[in-house]
């Protein structure tokens, strides 16, 4: 019985044996032979890293081969991290303090570098551990020199050659051409999950931030390089696998639509018309002339010849990365100071106060919004034309003022006063001559009559609205830059909605009438236009009646092979402007306002002497009110024309912030432009000397500015 037991459990002992052996040869097996190709995979791949090696950018160029962008070679610092972690603390916080002071020997008070932030670009996991963590660039021949010698002072520490954007001209287009900038936070978990799989962006990759720099970052970005290597379990280096080597290719070459030389004329006289302002403005408080923007546009096809908006700044300095000081002075503030939400904070206050600051960063042609004036009667004519209310044969009376029909109240509420209401008003106008005298009068009636229609039921309460946004007013225009600004166009639902925003709805404010129909037929009140706006309707008209998209484009080429076309700008039309059969006197209108004999054109003065036989100009001028009766301010000065008026290939408007009249201080800007190109002078315009001297943050007086002219 005994025996009889024991062989029993020694046989339940085996087959349990012989059960675990099974199932651990199964899993064997398993692994081996079913998933050995999957864990291979997996092997290799913990025992080799990629390392991407970023590619140089295209380069950036005008419409004929004038390089605007291109690449450099920066003297690079870096800290190899594995190095720097395998030295003790001690060692570690020597190293950082002799590497901070000799970096800052260099450096301005406020851009000192130190230890704290070193020790934060050490920590950031952004940044590979196959590759120094960049500290500070743009190192001089000495300092290279010094850090090459001093290897046991600096152990981990390298220095390296890298290639970063440059800019020839400095300043010159600085807000068309824009930035790069290390990928944020925000953008990198977009690619993150949505990467291009032809140029994969690593986190610590700069992309284009601003400007044509971000427009075209598909072609621009190179396609980065690759580097493979073996590792060992402690994740050392042990070589590099030379057959997985790929090699970084440069990013495509961008042809912009602009021409440097009228971009540079395009500056030069915005600046310098600014500049005169400021010297015969005398005391103004807080609102001196001190910016501006100024756009031309390609009738023919909607290209952008030129953008400037002033004050600009050099996108030199922006390589790298962007410092407080340098960030603040951006904005307009001094360099000393906080950045952050105590900055944010700054800015409000200043603003709150009614002296906000000036910010370089902000391109004026797409984002700045400015009441269109009297430039809006293009706007007002096409439709007043349209909706019956002009006849251009007509003549009436401008006596200086327009009395309300069928108002009731005293007569300061009734009568609406011009500016030439001093002079006894401009005396009989028809449409031509409205236009060239800039007759307010004479729109005022066309506002007033306009609301009227609607009043009759004949029209609906936006019909004025409807044909003036015809010509591109109160939308974006399209052009290829982010951020533009839509302006804006008022009407009775508008004005609902912001009564309902600020009064809960609740009072008369928001029910539009007679008089912001009038208002608005000259361009004041709440109408809001940008200069690209502007100078886009007005190549409309002076094309016969095609809305183009604006396009700084002209051609992407592959690298340095300019006949190696990628893509070549088509013209895009928005929609078609009907002008009927009072195109030709407004032609007439626009033309006497820059030669006109009649005593009141409003910019025969600035176009005096101007090759009209050889190189015809038109348009109209605009002067803005911008302060009130408590806060009095100068005026905004407006100037929209094209040329030559027989095939027009130029439609240019400026404006200059408080600068006074339309014909005192934005038409001398055009005309300037204008009579450049007339008179064949392009070719004798230095790009290099047009650099802006307040771009870097430094002052000039007024005289030294004109002198650089």
């Amino acid at each position: 019985m005994t025996s009889d037991n024991s062989r029993h459990r020694l046989g339940l002992l085996a087959v349990t044996a012989l059960s675990l052996f099974g199932a651990l040869f199964a899993r064997l097996w398993f692994l081996q032979v079913v998933e050995g190709d999957s864990f291979t995979l997996v092997a290799e791949g913990n025992a080799t890293r990629e390392v991407v090696i970023p590619a140089p950018r295209g380069r950036i160029l005008d419409r004929n081969g004038i390089v605007l962008v291109e690449n450099r070679e920066s003297v690079v610092l870096g800290i190899e991290a594995e190095a720097f972690a395998a030295l003790t603390e001690g060692k570690q916080d020597a190293v950082l303090g002799r590497l901070v002071t000799e970096l800052n020997r260099l450096r301005t008070p406020v851009d000192q570098l130190t230890s704290e932030r070193v020790e934060a670009l050490l920590g950031d996991p952004r940044f590979s551990p196959f590759r120094p963590i960049p500290v500070a660039e743009d190192l001089t021949v000495e300092q290279e020199v010094y850090f090459a010698e001093q290897v046991d002072l600096f152990p981990s520490i390298v220095v390296e050659r890298a290639t970063v954007r440059s800019y020839p001209h400095g300043s010159l287009a600085a807000h068309v051409l824009g930035y790069v900038g290390p990928l944020s936070d925000e953008q990198w978990q977009r690619l993150e999950n949505d990467n291009d799989a032809d140029k994969p962006y690593a986190q610590t990759d700069e992309i284009g931030k601003a400007g044509v720099e971000a427009s075209y970052e598909r072609f621009l970005r190179g396609t980065p390089g690759q580097r493979v290597y073996e590792v060992d379990r402690l994740g050392a280096v042990v070589r590099e696998i030379e057959s997985e080597r790929r090699e970084p290719g440069l990013g495509d070459d961008l042809y912009l639509a602009i021409d440097a030389r009228v971009q540079a004329e395009t500056e030069a006289a915005l600046r310098s018309g600014l500049a005169k302002r400021r010297e015969t403005q005398g005391e103004l408080g807080r609102y001196p002339a001190e910016a501006g923007a100024a756009a031309i546009v390609d009738p023919r096809n909607g290209q952008v010849m030129a953008m400037a908006s002033y004050p600009t700044y050099d996108p030199e300095q922006l390589v790298g990365g962007i410092s407080c000081p340098t960030w603040r002075d951006l904005q307009g503030l001094p360099r000393e100071g906080k950045c952050g939400s105590a900055m944010t904070r700054e800015i409000e206050l200043l603003t709150k106060d009614g002296s906000p600051p000036i910010a370089k960063l902000l391109n004026r042609a797409i984002q700045g919004t400015y009441p269109a004036a009297s430039t809006f009667k293009l706007g007002s004519s096409l439709a007043g034309v349209n909706l019956g209310l002009i006849d251009p044969a007509e003549f009436v009376a401008d006596p200086g003022y327009y009395d309300i029909p069928g108002c009731t109240g005293a007569e300061d509420f009734c009568r609406v006063s011009s500016p030439s209401a001093e002079n006894g008003g401009v005396g009989s106008v028809d449409l031509a001559r409205a236009l060239t005298v800039s007759s307010d009068s004479f729109y005022y009636r066309v506002g007033n009559n306009s609301w009227a229609l609607y009043k009759q039921e004949k029209v609906g309460p936006e019909a004025f609205q409807d044909e003036v946004r015809k010509l591109g007013f109160g939308e974006p225009t399209g052009v290829d830059l982010t951020s533009e600004a839509a302006g804006r166009i008022p009407g009775p639902e508008w004005l609902a909605e912001l009564d309902v925003a600020i009064n809960g709805g609740k009072t008369d404010a928001g029910k539009w009438g007679s008089g912001n129909s009038i208002n608005m037929a000259i361009g004041q009140g709440d109408v809001l236009v940008t200069p690209l706006q502007n100078a886009n309707a007005y190549a409309a008209f002076a094309n016969g009646g095609t809305l183009y998209e604006p396009s700084l484009l002209d051609r992407v080429t592959r690298s340095n092979e300019p006949d190696a076309l990628v893509v070549r700008h088509e013209p895009v039309t928005i929609r078609t402007v009907d002008w009927g059969q009072a195109y030709g006197d407004m032609v007439r209108g626009f033309d006497g306002v820059t030669r006109s004999d009649d005593g009141f054109a409003t910019a025969l003065r600035a176009f005096e002497g101007f090759p009209h036989d050889t190189w015809s100009a038109a348009g109209k001028t605009g002067t803005a009110e911008t302060g009130t009766d408590a806060k009095p301010k100068e005026d905004h000065s407006w100037f929209v024309g094209w040329g030559p008026s027989a095939a027009s290939r130029y439609s240019a408007a400026v404006i200059m912030e408080h600068s006074g009249s339309g014909g005192s201080a934005a038409a001398p800007a055009v005309r300037q432009i204008f009579e450049a190109i007339a008179r064949n002078q392009l070719d004798l315009v230095d790009l290099d000397a047009v650099a802006d001297p307040f771009a870097n943050g430094t002052t000039i007086d007024a005289e030294a500015a004109l002198g650089a002219n």
